[in-house]
């Protein structure tokens, strides 16, 4: 009986070591995808249905090694239970290579094709990637329309009375200064988006939170916040009433000179 139990716990471990590659997994690659915030974007229900995915496959390809190694009149020495593991599939060693052997191969064959084919000018893939494919599309659709709102509303109170031309260059600068692993093409590809938002007929605070979106896809949110704080008390500090504005501090209104202090004394009628 205390065999069976040892067994029974053996096959529990097995079975959670696997699931969590496929998690991992899962869990990474949508991590990924999603630089601005990609804790709150796992989140979401349809990123946990495509972990759910990917833990599933990697669980059946054990239930299916383990099924393989199975045999129905095999009795475990001692137990009288028939139906047990045989003795080979017990062993630590090849229970680990089983796990290994089930979550990673779960992973490459969920994200493997056949063949491909060619449609128009698509390429197609026609294996179980492709059904990985979709959900994964549909994925980042719908973390896409869940994060919108919010980082929209969030940009908004972030850019708040700053014009794009005062950031437009020194904003980017000082954000990737901030950071230590941007690379070269990121850098790039943003400098050519700012120059196709600098030709847009857009007023400059749409184009300050187009921008602002922007770069939160690469540095996050948070150093966004930082870099533009940064900025806006530089410029505060070089008197720009705009800044100032948008901090919710009022500039007092200028004297206005009383006419009549500097009018000579009537005379005498």
């Amino acid at each position: 009986m205390q065999q069976v139990n040892l067994e029974l716990l053996a096959d529990v471990i097995q079975y959670l070591a696997v699931v969590l590659i496929g998690a991992f997994i899962g869990i990474g690659e949508l991590i990924s995808r999603y630089k601005d915030d990609p804790f709150e974007a796992i989140a979401n229900r349809h990123a946990v249905v495509y972990t759910l995915v990917n833990v599933l496959a990697a669980g059946m390809a054990l239930l299916a090694l383990k099924t393989l190694s199975w045999d129905p009149n095999t009795a475990a020495p001692g137990t009288g239970v028939v139906g047990a593991l045989t003795g080979h599939s017990g062993q630590a060693a090849t229970r680990i290579g089983e796990a290994l052997l089930a979550g990673f191969g779960a992973m490459s064959i969920l994200r493997s094709s056949a063949f491909n084919m060619q449609v128009g000018k698509e390429t197609i893939a026609i294996g179980p990637s492709a059904l990985l494919q979709v959900i994964l599309t549909a994925t980042d659709r719908a973390v896409d329309r869940a994060r919108a709102t919010v980082r929209a509303e969030l940009m908004a109170k972030t850019m708040q009375a700053i014009p794009f031309t005062q950031i437009q260059e020194s904003l980017p600068q000082l954000a990737f200064s901030m950071m230590q692993n941007v690379t070269p093409e990121e850098k790039d590809g943003f400098a050519r988006e700012v120059a196709l938002i600098r030709e847009k007929s857009m007023d400059e605070q749409t184009k300050s939170i187009c921008m602002g979106l922007m770069l939160s896809n690469i540095v996050g949110q948070g150093v966004v916040d930082a870099a533009v704080t940064a900025l806006r008390k530089t410029l505060e500090a070089g008197g720009d009433p705009k800044l100032a504005a948008g901090r919710g501090r009022v500039e007092p209104p200028p004297p206005v000179e009383d006419k009549k202090a500097g009018a000579p004394p009537a005379g005498p009628k």
